[in-house]
């Protein structure tokens, strides 16, 4: 069933997989990717070679690791829908979550999560609204002032936004497809401009957060998991680095709403590679961030395990991706890795580790 172990060091975020969030210590965070004749296989973290993944057959993981019920109905929902984007995983994962399946806490979590999914869109659809009537040359006091769910808010509403598209020569049918369309593209990531940021923009800013943390740690821990650590937080810079361009770019072309209602084809494709491209920089990073949170609550020891568990799954940056490629400073820290690694799970007995799995849950309750 294996093909085998190879090096990690993927050269495009397809190639790399989306991390899916299961709860069998082996299979938490490995990745999907479609491989030959567009097949699903999974790529699994070597526990002791840092780096080495095993590349397996999407459909002969059950029969080559004990998996939670969770991690069973998530397998097979993945192959019904052909999920392999981090967008398709987290839908996936959302419908299984809500099951209950890993716990009530993750299923209040997920329930959570999609309602703050629905309210992101609606906020986001106002502040386009906005941006749309001053793209238009009109000033809209009144519309700040309107309370969208009532009848009389809705038609002020309406008439604005009738003015708005005579100004950028569009029908107003037009108008509103392509807000509704525009906001969908925009929700994940957030405004600036926004009271709350948009999941993928609060994930970047946690990101900074964790880089800082683990930073922090390593300068403070006089352990062979210091270096470690470095690493990680530098991985984390690297992607912060590359994340400021892509959001630089995202809310540059938004910014210029009068181009991008009248070039809507070119520009919107434009918009939608950039969240697209944020969404698969952050893919994988929130269970980061929430295990590490985690562990801060815990003794050193713990902390200096979740170091070396976060190693080997950290999201590093696709070559094609970036000009710079840590894939040979992570070799280097391979033999650190292997020295401190701890087992969650061997797969070879089929033992599994009810403590790593109630953790992982437990994680999965704090994740978006």
């Amino acid at each position: 069933m294996l093909k085998g172990t190879i090096e990690y060091a993927p050269s495009t975020f397809e190639e790399r997989g989306a991390a899916v969030a299961f709860t069998t210590p082996l299979l938490s965070q490995t990745r999907v990717r479609k491989g030959e004749r567009s097949r699903l296989e999974v790529l699994i973290p070597s526990l002791s070679e840092g780096l080495g993944i095993y590349v397996v057959p999407w459909k002969a993981v059950p029969d080559m690791v004990p998996m939670t019920m969770h991690d069973r109905y998530l397998h097979e929902l993945i192959v019904k829908e052909d999920a392999c984007s981090p967008h398709e995983i987290r839908r996936v994962t959302m419908k299984v979550a809500r099951r209950g399946l890993a716990g009530p806490k993750a299923a209040q979590a997920a329930r959570a999560a999609l309602e703050e999914d629905d309210e992101q869109r609606t906020l986001t659809n106002y502040l386009l609204i906005l941006a749309i009537l001053k793209a238009a040359g009109m000033t809209s006091p009144d519309m700040l002032a309107t309370d969208l769910d009532t009848d009389e808010g809705q038609r002020r509403t309406r008439d604005l936004m009738t003015r708005a598209a005579t100004s950028l020569r569009l029908a107003p049918s037009v108008l509103y497809a392509r807000l509704s369309e525009l906001a969908e593209v925009v929700a994940p990531v957030g405004l600036y401009q926004s009271p709350k940021p948009g999941r993928l923009l609060r994930v970047f800013n946690e990101l900074k957060g964790f880089r800082d943390s683990v930073d922090e740690w390593a300068k403070e821990t006089y352990s062979d998991a210091s270096p470690v650590a470095s690493f990680c937080a530098e991985v984390a810079q690297h992607t912060i680095d590359i994340g400021d361009g892509v959001l630089k770019a995202f809310h540059g072309r938004i910014d210029a709403m009068g181009r991008l209602m009248r070039h809507w084809d070119g520009e919107l494709a434009e918009v939608r590679s950039h969240a697209i491209r944020m969404s698969w920089l952050l893919d994988g990073w929130d269970y980061v961030i929430n295990a590490w949170d985690a562990s801060l609550a815990q003794d050193r020891q713990q902390q200096t395990l979740t170091v070396h568990e976060l190693f080997r799954i950290i999201p590093l940056v696709p070559r094609e991706e970036s000009s710079r490629d840590l894939n040979g400073e992570a070799q280097k820290l391979q033999a650190v890795h292997r020295r401190s690694v701890r087992m969650l799970e061997d797969w070879r007995t089929g033992r599994m580790d009810l403590e790593a799995i109630r953790r992982i849950e437990t994680v999965k309750a704090r994740a978006a």
